[in-house]
């Protein structure tokens, strides 16, 4: 069966924008959100991951699967290394850690 999902662009809008309309997917009955992290800019490492934990965390909070397009070069721009042989135990871990759906306080 076919699962709705939508994607968001945050380099288009603002952490506060996107849970709003991930807020709004949810209540139409979205189940997965689609999230570039091609465009990330000149911005450090820490604010993309704290600008994406923000969204990502709506997302489960409204019970959506979150998958992220990146790249060797999102890669190489936010300082992880991109080891073809150790990029499934590396990099995989690392989206995992940001996609996963954080315990609830």
């Amino acid at each position: 069966m076919a699962r709705l999902g939508f994607s968001i662009y945050p380099e288009h809008s603002t952490p506060k924008q996107d849970v709003a309309y991930i807020r709004m997917a949810g209540k139409y009955g979205f189940e997965r959100v689609f999230a570039c992290l091609l465009s990330v800019g000149n911005r450090a490492k820490e604010e993309v991951i704290r600008d994406f934990r923000i969204r990502l965390d709506a997302a489960h909070e409204e019970g959506m699967e979150v998958m992220l397009d990146v790249s060797p070069a999102v890669f190489e721009r936010l300082g992880i290394s991109y080891d073809k042989r150790k990029c499934m135990r590396t990099e995989s871990a690392w989206m995992r850690a940001l996609t996963a759906r954080r315990p609830a306080p």
